[in-house]
């Protein structure tokens, strides 16, 4: 027996303890059916990813996962030396289409603000990093990556989609000690109400994202609260920002047209990283305002970054 054989066969064994003996039959099925190009059961595919999610966590030795509920999975992380020693993150399981154990993987497998962080090291800004604005929180992880890796972070996050809320508030519970605050709402240009197509990506709760105007074809579209930029630093009550996290589903192309928002990143923001949709406006534009307000910027990953020239003392 090889040893990729051998460890493939102890990983179906630790999946038997995790899934149960009737769900492992299941993915055998769906691996075999892959393997011959049958015809997949009905639910092979959703299958198939808790299979490869269950995989990569297990390869890291710093997480393990565990079921408490039909439809919901834990992982424990330890800490990267910041100020959680030791995290606990409640996600929707995979079986149930849910996007969580995807963000999951983007923030602490794959550790995309990992590299994110470190640019900032390396340009002098990471070490003073205290207040934190998470916007577009999702279910929580990115803030709690955040408490992994810097030792003091005061944090505030912002979701707009009422069940990414309930999961961010569950994992923060979870969590206790690490004093992050959160709020229910959508950044936009003004105050008001926006609605939800829910058109981006997959159409999952990662996906969700809000406009003004009327959706076609759809009489009561789901709807959520927006605040302006004003709003929201008087609700985090951080008078500068040393980190501004933005992943906002398309969102941000409004933003960075709307000039009490530039005039927030030009005098409130030390450093920032924008996941860019490109479908409503380009990297290019988005590096070159960032340029104009002072910033030095790269791109890493899915983010934009950028980092105050004059703080950093790099031209």
């Amino acid at each position: 027996m090889s040893l990729k054989f051998a460890e493939y066969i102890s990983g179906l064994n630790q999946y038997r303890r995790f899934a149960g003996l009737a769900e492992t039959g299941r993915l055998l099925r769906s691996i075999l059916a892959c393997k011959l190009g049958w015809t997949l059961e009905k639910g092979a595919e959703r299958t198939l990813r808790r299979w490869a999610f269950f995989r990569d966590v297990r390869q890291d030795a710093s997480l393990r996962m565990f079921r408490v509920q039909t439809d919901e999975v834990r992982v424990c992380c330890s800490g990267q030396g910041g100020k959680a020693t030791r995290l606990e993150v409640a996600l929707r399981d995979p079986e149930c289409g849910s996007s969580d154990p995807l963000a999951f993987r983007q923030v602490l497998l794959q550790r995309d603000y990992g590299q994110v962080l470190d640019w900032f090291c390396q340009s002098g800004a990471s070490k003073d990093i205290k207040t934190v604005l998470d916007v577009g929180a999702n279910i929580g992880c990115s803030a709690l990556f955040f408490c992994l890796r810097l030792p003091a972070p005061d944090i505030f996050c912002l979701e707009p989609d009422e069940s990414n809320y309930a999961r961010l508030q569950l994992n923060l519970s979870l969590n206790p000690g690490l004093g992050i605050r959160s709020f229910q709402a959508a950044l936009w240009t003004r105050s008001g109400s926006l609605n939800c197509p829910q058109d981006l990506r997959d159409g999952n709760e990662w996906g969700c994202r809000f406009i003004e105007g009327a959706i076609p074809s759809v009489s009561k579209p789901r709807t959520v609260a927006a605040i302006n930029i004003t709003e929201l630093q008087e609700m985090s009550g951080f008078g500068q920002v040393d980190f501004l996290k933005l992943d906002i589903e398309g969102a941000e192309a409004d933003l960075f047209k709307s000039d009490p928002f530039l005039l927030f990143l030009r005098d409130k923001v030390r450093c920032l990283a924008v996941e860019v949709h490109e479908e409503f406006i380009k990297i290019g534009e988005t590096r070159s305002i960032l340029s104009s307000l002072g910033f030095q910027t790269t791109v890493i990953s899915e983010f934009v970054c950028g980092v105050k020239v004059q703080q950093t003392g790099k031209a």
